[in-house]
């Protein structure tokens, strides 16, 4: 009994003694790390990716139409009133810098021209050269009396001068007369022109008459010769001042008519594309009434309405890439040639228009494009590895952490400063050094170990 105590408590001591000596080498010596293959054991499963020194491609999205920025068209209209005889092109059609487009009915306009350049020509003719001639007779007997004194005085002479210019006066006359009739004859005149001739050439012959009976009686003195003279050169003078004035009249009328008959087209004051046809023939058209509406040439433009801030980014000069629905979705290379700086007060969008289109597409087509704005160099990582810390509102990335302790998730949170991106890609500022591996994807899943 005493024996089998005694080992018991022999057995007992042995076991403390143990156990103090496991005890104390736990304390001295606590477990070591865990390897990376049991940390991984911990970590959550995400996939990882290595960021990479690189060059990020920033691009805007748009969306616009083939042709030029609205507003850019010009309703025609004609610059007098009248009655549309013809309209000469069809929308869609292609048209040169002073092409006909439109043409009133111009038959009265043509008549009138035909009676101005006949009124020109009587003036200038028959009336301008006679009214001459007496003048030229009137100045030559006044000089004769003023150089020859009364010694130079010839009654006869002057009566028979007189009378020639009566004469030829009259004989002007005659022909008036007769080129009247034929226009009028023509339905180019009327016939009160006519009546007027007559009645001039009657006034004419009755002068001839008193000029015939001056040479009958030629009895005058010096004084009242001269005086006479004088007389005669003014009449002359004021007779050939008279034609002027009716000449210069006719012309004008002229000039008035055939513009006007030169208005009775419309032309295309510069070149480009019929977008409406306003006016048909048998219409009544004015100033206030346009016939037709123009555009520039589709070509190959495109417009584009593009938000405010998003047009600050753009220049002439950007690359584009154009993918035009009515050309079965084909893609296509331009080039953005005009940013409008104004901005549409109502939608806050700036005008931008892209070349390249092809040349099939049809206007109006709607375009889908994407513009390069801009090329920027630093660390290159996914999009879907930057989250935003929800208690610091941080922008944070995983780093994946080569020496993990045990439990650990593996990754430390690093702040980073986002310069650029896409849904794709991103570039980094700061916070992240090429080479470093991170969380491709699943941050908010480390969240909260990450920050405990």
């Amino acid at each position: 009994m005493r024996a089998t105590r005694g080992r018991w408590i022999g057995g007992a001591v042995l076991v403390a003694i143990v156990a103090a000596l496991v005890i104390g080498v736990t304390l001295r010596h606590p477990p070591t790390a865990l390897t990376a293959g049991e940390a991984n054991d911990a970590t959550p499963n995400v996939p990882l990716v290595t960021a990479q020194d690189g060059v990020f491609v920033e691009r805007v999205d748009v969306q616009g139409r083939v042709g030029p920025p609205a507003g850019s068209s010009a309703k025609l209209a004609f610059a007098q009133p009248g009655i549309l005889r013809a309209v000469d092109v069809s929308v869609g059609e292609t048209v040169q810098t002073g092409q006909p487009l439109a043409e009133l009915d111009r038959a009265a306009l043509g008549t009138t021209v035909r009676s101005a350049q006949a009124d020109v020509e009587a003036a200038g003719a028959a009336g301008g050269s006679a009214a001459a001639a007496r003048l030229a007779v009137a100045a030559n007997k006044l000089a004769t009396l003023e150089t020859g004194g009364p010694a130079a005085l010839n009654s006869r002479i002057a009566a028979q001068s007189a009378a020639r210019q009566a004469a030829l006066k009259v004989a002007a006359d005659r022909a008036a007369v007769a080129r009247e009739d034929e226009l009028f004859a023509a339905g180019v005149v009327a016939g009160k022109d006519a009546d007027a001739a007559r009645a001039q050439l009657a006034s004419d012959e009755a002068e001839q008459r008193a000029a015939d009976a001056k040479v009958a009686a030629a009895g005058t003195d010096f004084q009242s010769a001269l005086k006479q003279a004088h007389a005669d050169v003014a009449g002359a003078r004021s007779d050939l001042q008279a034609v002027r004035g009716q000449a210069a009249s006719a012309q004008a009328r002229l000039q008035a008519a055939q513009i006007a008959y030169a208005n009775g087209v419309l032309s295309a004051p510069a070149a480009g594309v019929v977008l409406a046809v306003l006016k048909h023939p048998g219409e009544a058209v004015d100033p206030t009434a346009p016939a037709l509406e123009i555009g520039p040439a589709t070509g190959n433009s495109v417009t584009f309405a593009v938000p405010a801030d998003t047009a600050q980014r753009i220049a002439a000069g950007d690359a584009a890439t154009l993918q035009v629905t009515s050309t079965q979705a084909r893609v296509t290379h331009g080039t953005v040639t005009t940013v409008v700086p104004a901005i549409d007060p109502a939608t806050q969008s700036a005008t931008v228009v892209v070349s390249g289109v092809p040349g099939d597409a049809v206007a109006g087509a709607a375009v889908s494009a994407t513009i390069v704005v801009g090329h920027v160099r630093g660390v290159i990582v996914p999009t879907t590895a930057i989250v935003q810390d929800p208690q610091t509102g941080n922008t944070v990335v995983f780093v994946q952490d080569p020496h993990p302790k045990a439990g650990d998730s593996g990754f430390r949170l690093r702040q980073v400063v986002v310069r650029a991106g896409d849904a794709t890609r991103s570039v980094l500022a700061t916070g992240l050094r090429a080479g470093e591996r991170i969380a491709a994807q699943g941050g908010y899943m480390l969240l909260a170990p990450a920050g405990g």
